[in-house]
């Protein structure tokens, strides 16, 4: 072998080997100084924008030195040339913010010392109004933020107001809320104008929700299709409250005046985007206030199964069998109680196996998945006890066809769940259950193909995942 061969050997044994060091390290450093070059290898969830936030450095800066066109592309695992690299650990810092209810560029500007201008590039926005609750939002932070006195709250102006009024109510000094608002301290007001009142960095990001909505809690975001969504408002009056999501109402109860309440149950079938939620709240006198909340939905990951059914079994596919049950079901499931019996985390109502999960696209005998498992089923001996997972009343307790012997338990607030197959029933309609309590046996009475129960949940007139219930609380 020529010299000028074994050098090439080692040349790309040394490519090679630097390649291999590439994959198993995110970043490897070229040259330690001020301004090195660096090769940073593209981990999941990575932007090219945090990539460039992180080194000091700027997006074009590492496209061009890649030769990508497209900034908004980037594959795992792909190795970039990161030029000019700074060497502080406090320069190019990235947080990511969750988007809450009231939240605006603005307001996350003002919170992180950011402008508006740098915030909208950092997550490709060309529409600020699109923003949605739960949206994550990458944040640059730069040496000189931090030390400034932000402002800890917003107040909207009402009839009467002055500058030294609304600096009183907050405890502050006039000239500091005309100077955070760039305001002469003699400068009049409007109705509806919007004031930044200064205070502390530590507070909570500000919210910008319009009086008399004070606050405004989702939980969980994103919404998950086939479950529960817990709603919490807040308001500075008494006031009568509705709203309306996905095409179904969302039924409010209030306590305490100003604190609202509202479950509200997500289809399995809801397409994953983006639905506005519209609430509206109308005074004693009769004037209304609307806020409208912008709400992800994500799909909930469900699989597919196929039922077959025997012969005997084939009647009860037949719509003039199915639908006058459907429409008797449907009607007690859809009850709403204001009062609430639920508390805390539900038990689970068999000591049986999970034998099929909430949500799974299903076809019978081999025809198409246009329905879905609308409850969870337990395997569990035939006889085995069925009991209550949390109080309620119970509001059906008879045989049906597809069902077969089936109790239903309204546990207030839009919440009823149903047991069905069961072999016996123990309770009776008005009957007020504890949680706990043994309402029925395990069976296969209906349409079943074998000893099992099937736990059924609906929230607000949907369906909904039970089981989403035993692994938190709501509210």
């Amino acid at each position: 072998m020529t010299h000028r061969a074994i050098v090439f050997r080692r040349l790309c044994l040394l490519a090679l080997a630097l390649t291999l060091w590439g994959a198993a390290w995110p970043a490897l450093a070229q040259d330690g100084g001020q301004g090195s070059t660096t090769i940073h290898v593209v981990q999941r969830g990575e932007t090219l924008f945090q990539i460039a936030m992180r080194y000091g450095t700027t997006v074009d800066a590492i496209a061009q030195a890649n030769g990508i066109d497209d900034p908004r592309y980037i594959t795992v695992g792909q190795r970039l040339l990161i030029p000019n690299v700074q060497s502080s650990d406090s320069a190019g810092t990235v947080t990511l913010h969750t988007l809450q209810p009231g939240e605006t560029l603005e307001t996350l500007a003002r919170h992180y010392h950011t402008p508006p201008a740098e915030l909208a590039a950092a997550n490709h926005m060309t529409n600020p109004a699109q923003l949605y609750v739960g949206q994550e939002i990458a944040v640059p932070l730069s040496l000189e933020q931090g030390g400034d006195v932000e402002p800890r709250a917003l107040y909207h102006v009402q009839t009467g107001d002055n500058l030294a009024r609304v600096a009183v109510h907050y405890g502050v000094g006039v000239a500091a809320l005309a100077e955070a608002n760039a305001l002469s301290p003699s400068a009049p007001l409007f109705v509806g104008q919007t004031l930044w009142i200064p205070g502390s960095a530590a507070q909570a990001p500000l919210r910008d929700l319009p009086p008399p909505f004070t606050d405004c809690e989702l939980s969980p975001v994103p919404a998950v299709q086939g479950k529960t969504l817990s709603i919490h408002l807040q308001t500075s009056e008494y006031v009568t409250l509705s709203g309306t999501f996905l095409g179904y109402p969302v039924q409010l109860v209030t306590e305490d005046a100003t604190q609202h309440y509202a479950l509200f149950g997500v289809h399995a079938f809801t397409a994953a985007g983006v639905y506005p939620m519209v609430l509206t709240a109308t005074r004693e006198d009769g004037t209304q206030t609307t806020l409208t909340l912008r709400v992800q939905v994500v799909e909930g990951g469900y699989s597919s199964e196929t039922i077959s059914l025997t012969t005997e079994q084939q009647d009860l596919l037949n719509p003039q069998v199915t639908e006058p049950e459907w429409e008797l079901f449907a009607r007690v499931m859809s009850s709403f109680t204001a009062r609430r019996y639920f508390d805390g985390v539900m038990g689970l109502p068999s000591s049986g196996a999970i034998s099929s999960p909430f949500g799974t696209r299903r076809s019978y005998n081999g025809g198409e998945l246009r329905t879905f498992h609308s409850g969870t089923d337990f395997a569990a001996p035939p006889g085995s006890p069925v009991v209550a997972p949390a109080a309620g009343v119970v509001v059906l307790a008879e045989e049906l066809p597809v069902r077969g012997n089936a109790v239903a338990i309204d546990h207030g607030w839009g919440v009823v769940t149903a047991y069905f197959h069961l072999s016996a029933i123990n309770v009776a309609v008005g009957d007020v259950v504890t949680a706990g309590q043994t309402i029925g046996a395990v069976g296969s009475t209906g349409r079943s193909t074998g000893p099992h129960l099937h736990w059924e949940m609906w929230v607000g007139g949907v369906q909904v995942d039970p089981m989403q219930w035993v692994q938190r609380s709501f509210p």
